[in-house]
């Protein structure tokens, strides 16, 4: 805990310092005017300056409709497919006993953000903004024991979606004409479903959960590419 809140303090710290020494630079126009029509690709910065997706693993950008409105996108996808087997030795028995585990999943994640950029100086723009999420995944294993005739095998299966309101604030400084560095912070608001059923012979075991959170989101810090 200690580090994680010594290493944002950091980010924040070279973040606020590189802001601050570009103050003295002016700008003739505002890299603001140049936004309209404008797509980026976005890319989050994390610990030890590497980077990772800012809000969706296949894809994550935005798109500048006028000189100071953005839609944001980001988009996930997963999908698995998986097949296993184990051996084990039962201790009442001399029988050793061999089992099959197939995997299927599938799930994706969109996350869509309206920003509006609030004018700052020339080169350092205030936002804010927000929009709705959804994600959804469902899974199946089943489980077959390959050498036993009693022996009865096993099915899973997993559902579950979360749909979300984020809300955002945040800021942005343009050191190049094409590249940004941001900052921002905000809290969503979700309602998540989840249901659970397994199969072993006749007993049927299930589980669904519903509930509704507000909770604050982790500084993100992002770095951004225009063209």
């Amino acid at each position: 805990m200690l580090l994680r809140l010594t290493s944002k303090l950091f980010y924040s710290f070279i973040l606020i310092t590189l802001m601050i020494s570009t103050t003295g630079f002016a700008q003739s126009t505002s890299y603001l005017d140049s936004l309209d029509g404008k797509f980026a690709l976005q890319f989050q910065i994390t610990e030890n300056f590497s980077l990772s997706d800012f809000q969706g693993a296949i894809l994550s950008g935005k798109y500048h409709f006028s000189k100071r409105d953005a839609i944001r996108l980001g988009f996930s996808l997963i999908a698995d497919n998986s097949d296993a087997e184990s051996g084990t030795n039962r201790i009442d028995t001399t029988n050793f006993v061999t089992l099959e585990r197939e995997r299927n999943s599938f799930g994706f994640t969109l996350n869509t953000q309206y920003i509006r950029y609030l004018r700052g100086t020339d080169d350092i723009s205030f936002f804010a903004g927000g929009g709705p999420s959804f994600s959804y995944q469902t899974s199946t294993t089943e489980t077959k024991p390959n050498n036993l005739v009693n022996e009865e095998g096993a099915r899973k299966t997993t559902d579950y979606y979360i749909l979300g309101l984020d809300v955002l604030l945040g800021v942005e400084w343009w050191f190049h004409k094409y590249m940004s560095l941001s900052a921002e912070y905000g809290m969503k608001f979700y309602y998540r479903t989840f249901n659970s059923k397994e199969e072993i012979g006749a007993v049927i075991n299930k589980v669904e959960e519903d509930y509704l959170k507000l909770s604050a989101n982790n500084i993100r810090f992002g770095i951004t590419v225009y063209f």
